[in-house]
């Protein structure tokens, strides 16, 4: 695989230097007339024909030192790549799956889809059918709710174009990802597994981890292009404050009960949730663009006057370390449910967010159109299965729209 990329890039490097691609998806260079054959400078253009040092493209066909594309069709030696699914020594990914032989693994996708421990594709999980590779990235950070606290339904939100950051080193859920590896999307998208709960009223228990990114990330993943792929950077830990998530802290960064995030930083014997998600952040920021934040924290700060300000102070420093354009990266927070003790003095608190944070929003977790009350999972505090669901789906509706109103 690092053989390959080094290949790659060293490609991309020299086709770059000689050859620009027009918008329209032609392909244009010094001297070229369409239909006429010129050479200027070594590059010759005959009716569609464009030979640029050891480079030729024709019709859509580009062959230069063993690497061939035909139309989105990529032969690299012997690694070929067709509308996201790689095939390399007879390994081949499609979506979000690796299939070698005959095993499938956890696929590790670098702005699109590729092998786990083997060939990323560099056309991106969707094609190009819409236009270039894009590799859209947002980071889910907060508490409990939003690493990931409700049931696992029986089908879980899922989609061929969403790529996750692994945040921890989970060897006991036989997760083979490493910290800070892209893999496909399954749950939980933060951390490790945590284990089961009753259901609500009573029920039998199952297995707890979904939250709001999950849905967030599939209904970002349908509002765009099939050239465009989510990548969701999960770091958010229960049990925390807002002023364990500033930045500078250095002793009592985790709750007494937790134990250090495996792969992640460690300053005087203890995570700092700040390194974490900045870590794992400037991870992502080598093949993808951040385009937004997803926040859900302020159980254990309800009724706190201090919040609204701590959390601007933590956005701020985020996009800082970042190098983030406040109005390019929209924050949106959301409420705590309404059918919990700590919503009552807690949301007016994140309703005052756009009035303290530069480009920030919240969503409402009022009661559906058809009444639907959005509740907890029977524990006053954690978001019901269908709750944190919709919960997403009101995150990324709110992404999109401040998304449309940014410059």
């Amino acid at each position: 695989m690092t053989r390959l990329k080094s290949l790659f890039f060293t490609f991309s490097a020299l086709f770059l230097a000689t050859v620009s691609c027009s918008d329209d998806g032609g392909q244009s260079g010094t001297g070229t007339n369409a239909g006429d054959t010129t050479t200027t400078g070594g590059t010759t253009t005959s009716a569609g024909m464009t030979t640029i040092g050891g480079t030729t493209t024709t019709g859509g066909t580009t062959t230069s030192a063993g690497v061939t594309t035909v139309g989105s069709v990529t032969t690299v030696g012997s690694t070929t790549t067709t509308g996201g699914s790689t095939t390399t020594g007879g390994s081949t990914t499609t979506g979000g799956s690796t299939t070698t032989g005959g095993s499938t693994t956890a696929t590790v996708g670098v702005g699109g889809s590729g092998g786990s421990g083997g060939t990323a594709s560099t056309s991106g999980a969707g094609g190009t059918a819409g236009g270039a590779p894009e590799f859209h990235i947002y980071l889910a950070v907060g508490q409990s709710n939003m690493q990931g606290a409700a049931h696992v339904p029986a089908d879980p939100p899922f989609h061929e174009r969403v790529q996750v950051m692994q945040s921890e080193n989970c060897p006991n859920d036989g997760n083979p990802n490493a910290y800070g590896e892209w893999r496909e999307m399954f749950i939980p998208i933060v951390m490790c597994k945590e284990g089961t709960r009753p259901l609500p009223g009573g029920g039998p228990e199952t297995p707890i981890g979904l939250g709001p990114a999950d849905s967030f990330a599939v209904a970002m993943a349908e509002a765009s292009g099939p050239n465009v792929t989510i990548g969701i950077v999960g770091a958010a830990h229960g049990d925390t404050s807002i002023t364990q998530h500033l930045p500078g802290c250095t002793s009592n960064c985790l709750p007494s009960w937790a134990n250090n995030i495996s792969g992640a930083p460690v300053v005087n014997g203890t995570t700092p949730l700040f390194d974490w998600v900045v870590d794992l952040a400037k991870k992502a920021q080598e093949v993808g663009e951040i385009k937004g934040i997803i926040f859900h924290q302020g159980e254990n700060d309800a009724g706190d006057a201090s919040w609204p300000g701590k959390v601007n102070q933590y956005v701020t420093a985020l996009r800082e370390e970042l190098g983030l354009d406040p109005a390019k990266v929209p924050f949106v927070a959301g409420e705590l449910p309404r059918t919990g003790g700590s919503a009552a003095s807690h949301n007016p608190l994140v309703q005052q967010i756009p009035n303290v944070v530069e480009n920030g929003h919240f969503v409402s977790s009022g009661p559906m159109e058809d009444g639907t009350v959005l509740g907890d999972r029977g524990d006053g505090i954690h978001w019901s299965t269908e709750s944190v669901i919709e919960m997403g789906k009101r995150y990324a509706a709110k992404m999109l729209e401040a998304q449309a109103a940014s410059p």
